[in-house]
């Protein structure tokens, strides 16, 4: 009874846990973005994998584009630091931010920015609940990776790569690893080229782990695969 007791306090208090890391990052950007600070750039493009759509965070994100854009100064960074908010927002999923986005649409300097958002957004409105659905989250694991092994098993092709890319840049964690090990076995030899360039990302993250008992399946993938971007991939991979 007393191991029950213990087991089911456990769990709870994983769920807590899990409950207060979402509200954590969402405070941790709505005081960083209503400081008035200057913003790390990596801060704003983070968002593109945090799965976070709430509108205390974007709102903020909102008022500092509008801002800086309606002081209309030339400086390069004013500049990099309005597009880089004008990308965030299409991270957000929200169509609330659609005038916002399209206010700047007819202008050179942000019009290709703009574009790109306003493709994110309906990506993100599916994404955002895939990519921090705690549901699937192990305990075991930091958000960081419970994130990306979310994105590594979604659906969604085009969810998979930023996942893998997170993997090449960044986590190597063998979690990971086997996941992207796992997803490749089940799809390098779909015939569908919508879907290679992912697939093609999966293998080149696998390989950038450089751990000998991936080699045998990207050997297989090089060698057996359909799509010539996904053998390209597991080849240059098999040379590191």
């Amino acid at each position: 009874m007393k191991k029950l007791i213990s087991l089911i306090a456990a769990l709870c208090l994983c769920s807590a846990a899990f409950a207060a890391t979402m509200e954590e990052d969402v405070a941790s950007y709505t005081q960083a973005f209503a400081e008035g600070k200057s913003i790390n750039p990596a801060t704003l493009e983070a968002l593109a994998w945090k799965g976070i759509s709430d509108p205390r965070v974007f709102d903020l994100i909102e008022q500092r584009l509008t801002a800086r854009a309606e002081e209309g100064l030339t400086d390069r960074h004013v500049k990099n630091e309005v597009a880089l908010y004008i990308r965030a927002l299409g991270y957000s999923g929200q169509s609330k931010y659609i005038p916002t986005l399209e206010r700047y649409r007819d202008e050179v300097t942000y019009n290709g920015y703009v574009r790109d958002a306003l493709e994110d957004l309906p990506r993100y409105q599916r994404w955002n609940p895939v990519i921090s659905n705690r549901a699937n989250f192990d305990p075991r694991y930091s958000d960081e990776v419970n994130r990306i092994r979310n994105m590594l098993q979604s659906d969604d092709f085009d969810l998979k790569k930023i996942g893998a890319k997170r993997v090449y840049y960044q986590s190597k964690d063998d979690v990971l690893l086997e996941a992207l090990a796992e997803q490749i076995r089940a799809t390098y030899m779909s015939n569908d080229e919508r879907n290679g360039d992912s697939i093609a990302w999966m293998v080149k993250a696998l390989g950038s782990a450089r751990q000998e008992k991936y080699r045998p399946l990207i050997e297989e993938v090089a060698a057996n695969a359909p799509d010539n971007v996904i053998v390209r991939h597991a080849r240059k991979a098999m040379k590191r």
